[in-house]
This record gives C-alpha cells, sequence and structure tokens, in this order.
C-alpha cells in the first residue's frame, strides 16, 4: 500500500517533538523552506536559499549543524540505542560523499549511529540521463539489511518537493524491516503560486499561507515545456520542472 506523506515544516527554532505529525507511520520534518528562484524573495529567504545551495555542495555551517543534530535529538527523545541515521543518496557517489561527509561526522560525533552505506549509489545518475518522473528515482540505489533490519531509521535528504523519492525509500526500507521510518530534511519547497496573499516583503509564518493539501494534491500539467528534453523524454510535469527545476529544463542539478 502506498503511503501517504504527511507534509510538516518545522523552523529551526519549533519544538520538533510537540509538531512532528505521522500518516500511516511516515513522519518528517524540515529545518527550513526552499524558495525556487523564480519568486521574489525577502532576505531570508535569500539567505535560506544560499544555505541550500551551499549544503548541496558539502558545505556545513554551525547553524544548519546544529539544526540537524537539534532535530535528531528531538526525533530521537535523547535515545540512541536502536537508532540509525542514513543519507538519501545524490546523482553520483562523489556528490553523495561531498554533500553528507561533513554532516555524518558530526553526527557520529554526537554519539549516534550513522549507517553510511545503509542506502548507496549503485551507480551514478548523471545530469540528461537521471530517471524522470515516470520512472523510479530509487532504481539507482542499493541497501544494505544488516544496517536497516530492526533498527529506527532517520533518513536525511537536502531538499523535499513532493516527496516521491522519500516515500519510495521509506517503504523500501520498511520492507527490509526498519522498525520505523522518519525523514529529516534541511529545506522544504515552498510555492507562492498556491498563496493569493504572499508578500515577500512582509515577515510571514509558513503556515498562515501554506496548505499541504493545496500543493501536493496539484492537478499536474504537461504542456508549458514541450520539446524539452525534461517533458517529452523524461517525463517531468510543468510544476515539477518548475519546482524542481527552478523553471529551467536543463537544470539537473536540483533533483539532488
Amino acid at each position: 500500500m502506498t503511503k501517504e506523506l504527511k507534509m510538516n515544516a518545522i523552523p529551526m527554532t519549533e519544538d520538533a517533538a510537540s509538531t512532528v505529525q505521522a500518516t500511516n507511520n511516515l513522519e518528517y520534518v524540515n529545518l527550513m523552506e526552499y524558495l525556487p528562484v523564480r519568486y521574489q524573495a525577502n532576505a531570508q529567504q535569500l539567505a535560506d536559499r544560499q544555505t541550500c545551495y551551499n549544503f548541496k555542495d558539502g558545505y556545513l555551517n554551525d547553524e544548519v549543524k546544529s539544526g540537524f543534530l537539534n532535530k535528531i535529538q528531538e526525533i530521537t527523545n535523547g535515545e540512541k540505542t536502536g537508532w540509525a541515521i542514513c543519507f538519501i543518496p545524490a546523482s553520483t557517489k562523489s556528490k553523495t560523499q561531498t554533500r553528507y561527509k561533513k554532516l555524518a561526522e558530526a553526527i557520529q560525533a554526537a554519539g549516534y549511529k550513522v549507517a553510511i552505506n545503509a542506502i548507496y549509489n549503485e551507480h551514478d545518475h548523471e545530469a540528461g540521463h537521471l530517471t524522470g518522473k515516470t520512472g523510479n528515482p530509487i532504481e539507482g540505489f542499493g541497501f544494505n539489511s544488516s544496517d536497516i533490519a530492526g533498527k529506527k531509521i532517520i533518513v536525511i535528504d537536502d531538499i523535499i518537493t513532493r516527496g516521491r523519492t522519500f516515500q519510495m525509500v521509506a517503504e523500501k526500507l520498511e520492507t527490509m524491516g526498519a522498525a520505523s521510518v522518519t525523514g529529516l530534511f534541511l529545506a522544504k519547497t515552498f510555492n507562492p503560486d498556491y498563496h493569493p496573499y504572499y508578500d515577500p516583503t512582509d515577515d510571514y509564518e509558513p503556515e498562515d499561507y501554506y496548505d499541504p493539501s493545496d500543493y501536493y494534491e496539484e492537478e499536474e500539467t504537461y504542456d508549458n515545456y514541450n520539446g524539452s528534453y525534461a517533458q517529452d523524454v523524461e517525463g517531468w510535469s510543468d510544476q515539477d520542472i518548475d519546482d524542481v527545476f527552478d523553471g529551467d529544463p536543463d537544470a539537473y542539478w536540483n533533483i539532488d
């Protein structure tokens, strides 16, 4: 049975323990929001956007490191036994290593088990040869059952947009015996198109504007990027290209 994904944004300053929610045992939290570049952004959104870019390139500042460690502590209630932390791979082995190395070291130094090879790249997906919307986003992943079975798993990734990869990873982990799976993301994509009162010059709380059901149940269209490889061959919808690729069908880097 396909699990329903519960969308739940948690800023770094909030108490995750009181706000994490679950649907069919599938939970996730995120530290910030990612506003695609086609939208006008305020100063904080510009800073958060750059933080996402930096994280993709392997730069881990103190705020992001503390944010991840605090959320891990809150998710686990401070318990370390029985938990394992793993990572959703990037498009290539080298990108996966670059992106997560410093964070994995910080988590391990905090006393948590880091199962760095629980999910791994069986082969690389170079730009221009990605699986796409119509394919299987985890077909290039390998899984080590010895790192998974019986463990409560926290899966870390950079940005969650529609959550399809996370859903498929979570379902795979559970079929391999994971006791539970919780997602932990640096950022969640925010789409102002579904918020008619959105004003980037205002200080705002995401919950004032954001209705997850509106965004994630949007009807997909395939009109705006006809003729592009991303849409015609890979099967990405207009909405996917707008949100995941920032409106540029050739910007394959952002699918990581």
